[in-house]
């Protein structure tokens, strides 16, 4: 009996063992789960401080507007103050060989995420958050999500290529489960961050990213973070006004972030201690709300009412300027925060303009929400330089398909426009640097994988099964004593040698090792070894040094991987 069952699972393994490929894809869908269930944490983190602060977690914007002025005053100051005093414990923690930015750890570290410094930086911005800075919510969801697997990927000793890639999946997956955007949540992260859309890293990020989403949806429920009103869209000559829609945010879009750059220039806030920087940050933004209650937090309340179109032209002027500098002061000081949903915020305001003053001047236009929405998608995607996210991401958040056709549109337009007048896009602090050398130094020792199941010459044939079972491979290496490499042994073969070996004991047939099995050597160049795989259909080769001894293996998915990466970096 204890024979059968070794050789049924030695027949289980050879037809139904996954690859590395599957394998990336169940733990981009454990990620999935991680980042969301970490996201919704944030999430309930941010109503329980509400609570605790203000007695009520019903939107910061209605927190607001419920205080007394000095309370909108002071509450931000207060909150940076705190929210100061954890960021600097958290720069105590930062590790030399993790990132704490998980656009970082993906572009230019090795997939480290530093853990401690990650969540004192989310509870730096927690507090921010939660006091009314006017930064979102979800760049430490992101963040948090990012870590959990880091921590997996670590857990699973997974190698430098993956475990970047499995970071970049829990990034997708919290912006899927903080923005209800599944699709937008994978092409955020392969357009933005990896900059590439080959199919061994897409993937993996949609499969994190639908997983992320249903898991969120099981927890907090579905409904669009933006609730537009039902409307006919017919394009017609509408295309000529979302076309200008679509210039004029490409126009505007520099000014926005030469705007927030400049808030952030070192010596700006006088050397002060963080401390004092996001307290004064904060009291900055206090001094906007106590005239404009809606700067406070990401907006989405505010846009939600100006979808209604309840808005005048002089209060949404008024609205733009203030939540503009409110952001500026609050990204400036250093509180951590993201700027997404601001940006969507300036895109809606922007939007709403101009269909007001469109409507004035030929009333037939198309109804105000589309222009809303396309102002939203437009704006984003100048600053981000991400079209097709873009679109996608506003289509996904407003749920309504009619307007994905001016949205691409505008997306597309405002995009070229804003980078014929200037380069550097929303997210340049993170990535130019970080792809300086990226790949440079690419090399077989770089992919190199120790822990090839290994068999000698004289082994026996229960030897050569264990290797297989504990090893769940296709075929195991065969070396001599020295450790020179011989040659590979397949699955199939040895299975059929073991339905017909009498004794278990005896030495493996060498006449069924395959002495043409390609390999490599630490001197070969990552073209050779493509080439190599070009002509090899399994997942794994071989690498010896100048000897022939056997020094480990590299797997096809990880030089796949390297070689993205020096294309988007080309």
């Amino acid at each position: 009996m204890p024979q059968f069952l070794s050789r049924l699972r030695l027949f289980l393994l050879q037809r139904l063992q996954p690859g590395e490929q599957q394998m990336m894809l169940l733990l981009a869908a454990l990620v999935g789960v991680s980042g969301a269930l970490a996201t919704i944490g944030f999430r309930e983190l941010l109503d329980l401080l509400g609570q605790l602060v203000f007695g009520r977690s019903d939107g910061l914007v209605n927190t607001a507007r419920n205080l007394l002025w000095w309370q909108r005053l002071l509450a931000p100051a207060v909150g940076g103050v705190l929210a100061g005093l954890v960021l600097q414990r958290a720069r105590r923690y930062d590790a030399p060989n993790a990132s704490r930015d998980y656009m970082e750890a993906v572009t230019l570290g090795d997939g480290q995420v530093a853990g401690r410094a990650s969540l004192l930086r989310a509870s730096s911005s927690a507090l921010s958050v939660a006091s009314g800075a006017s930064i979102g919510r979800e760049a430490p969801m992101i963040q948090l999500a990012a870590l959990t697997a880091s921590v997996l990927g670590r857990w699973r000793n997974l190698p430098r290529a993956r475990l970047r890639l499995l970071v970049a999946c829990g990034a997708a997956a919290g912006i899927s489960a903080a923005y209800n955007a599944p699709i937008a949540g994978a092409l955020f992260v392969a357009e933005i961050v990896l900059q590439s859309f080959a199919i061994e890293t897409l993937g993996p990020l949609i499969v994190a990213s639908v997983v992320a989403n249903l898991t969120a949806h099981n927890f907090l429920g579905y409904a669009p973070l933006y609730q537009m009103p039902a409307f006919d869209l017919h394009l017609g000559l509408d295309v000529i006004p979302f076309s200008l829609l679509g210039i004029l945010a490409g126009l505007a879009a520099p000014a926005f972030l030469l705007l927030l750059q400049w808030a952030k220039k070192p010596g700006k806030w006088l050397a002060w201690p963080l401390w004092a920087q996001l307290g004064l940050g904060g009291l900055i933004v206090g001094a906007i709300s106590v005239l404009e209650p809606g700067v406070w937090g990401n907006g989405y309340s505010v846009v939600n009412s100006i979808l209604k179109g309840d808005w005048l032209w002089p209060a949404l002027l008024l609205m733009l300027v203030f939540k503009v500098f409110a952001t500026a002061a609050a990204t400036g000081s250093g509180a951590v925060g993201g700027v997404f949903t601001p940006t969507l915020f300036v895109g809606a305001v922007l939007g709403a303009l101009f269909g007001l003053g469109l409507h004035a001047l030929w009333p037939a236009a198309a109804p105000l929400p589309a222009y809303i929405a396309a102002g939203m998608g437009a704006f984003l995607s100048a600053c981000a330089h991400a079209p097709l996210m873009s679109a996608v991401m506003i289509f996904e958040m407003t749920g309504n398909p009619r307007i994905i056709v001016p949205l691409l549109l505008v997306c597309v337009l405002s995009a070229g426009i804003k980078r014929l007048l200037w380069q550097p896009s929303l997210y340049s602090h993170s990535l130019p640097a970080a792809r300086l050398g990226k790949g440079a130094g690419a090399s077989v020792r770089s992919l190199l994988r120790s822990g090839s199941p290994t068999v000698q010459d004289s082994a026996s044939i229960a030897a050569a099964e264990e290797a297989f079972l504990s090893s769940r491979w296709q075929h195991i290496y065969v070396t001599n004593a020295d450790g020179i490499f011989l040659g590979a042994l397949s699955l199939h073969d040895f299975t059929s040698v073991l339905r017909d070996a009498a004794d278990s004991a005896s030495t493996i047939p060498l006449a069924l090792l395959r002495r043409d099995y390609p390999r490599i050597t630490l001197a070969s160049s990552l073209g050779e070894i493509f080439e190599a795989f070009s002509h090899h259909r399994g997942e794994r080769l071989p690498v010896l040094d100048a000897d022939g001894v056997l020094q480990g293996y590299v797997s096809k998915t990880d030089l796949m991987l390297v070689l993205q990466e020096e294309a988007a970096q080309s």
